[in-house]
């Protein structure tokens, strides 16, 4: 069994506020050991698990060079840096089992620490009518190349929003969501026995067959609405927009690969400066 990890930070036990989250911040380096903790349980759950023949790791936050390669041990690869073609998704369509660690609820969700989609110029994600965060949007992708999602870790928040969308997923609550910077945590003994029994029973289910991947129908429409209508205007710039109305670009594209390319170039496109 080949497992691919993506792990963002805003869904990591600990973490409540912006300035735990980027390097400039004060007290991003406490935010980071508790990215490593958190990463540390599932690989060690993971390595008690005789079928798991390899283990991808891929930085997925922010300019995703957060993760440590030495303390991983052996064995383990990690996918470190920015330039990615798939971004948080880079390396999951080798695996045959995806886990999200660290994960965070879409942009607009109430109580949720820290919520955006992929960046703060974005309001909302619709794909083929169904309204996505990040882990909607890598599910799909992942779904495309025939990988399940089996795990995901983080707040209630994007917990319960996955598992509305993924069914079969297995969810680990490592905090609860109060406000967008305050949260009820958890000591860490606790958050290590989460995420090892959620690995354990996220992985028993796959081999039962129950983990399916999320395909959505071709061809794909997608829908980004932007915080304002000039970052708007600057997505129109990305081949194959339609203008829906201020803030709004559509696009219809073949496949996820395609959507996700779109989605992509929109938000690059309309970036000014951070939002969130």
């Amino acid at each position: 069994m080949k497992v691919w990890i993506s792990i963002d930070m805003e869904g990591i036990s600990g973490i409540v506020d912006r300035d735990q989250l980027l390097p400039d911040g004060g007290r991003y380096e406490l935010g980071r050991a508790a990215m490593m903790n958190d990463l540390q349980a599932v690989l060690l759950a993971l390595k008690d698990e005789p079928d798991v023949e390899s283990i991808v790791v891929n930085d997925s936050h922010d300019g995703m060079l957060n993760i440590l390669a030495e303390p991983l041990g052996e064995g383990i690869r990690l996918i470190s840096g920015g330039a990615k073609q798939w971004s948080m998704n880079q390396g999951a369509a080798d695996a045959d089992v995806a886990f999200y660690v660290g994960y965070h609820a879409r942009a607009g969700t109430r109580g949720a620490i820290m919520d955006h989609t992929y960046a703060g110029e974005i309001f909302s994600v619709t794909l083929n009518g169904v309204e996505v965060g990040e882990t909607g949007i890598n599910a799909a992708l992942a779904g495309y190349w025939r990988v399940p999602v089996a795990f995901i870790s983080g707040d209630d928040k994007v917990v319960r929003e996955a598992q509305a969308l993924l069914p079969h997923i297995e969810g680990v609550v490592v905090k609860e969501g109060v406000s967008r910077r305050a949260a009820r945590l958890l000591p860490r003994p606790e958050v290590n026995r989460r995420l090892a029994e959620g690995v354990k029973t996220a992985l028993a289910r796959y081999r039962q067959g129950e983990m399916k991947p999320w395909v959505i129908n071709d061809p794909v429409h997608l829908t980004v609405t932007l915080m304002t209508p000039e970052m708007a205007d600057r997505a129109m710039c990305c081949p194959g927009a339609m203008r829906v109305d201020g803030r709004t670009v559509a696009f219809e594209e073949p496949n996820m690969e395609e959507a996700f390319r779109a989605f992509y170039v929109v938000m690059a496109l309309s970036s000014n400066r951070p939002l969130y």
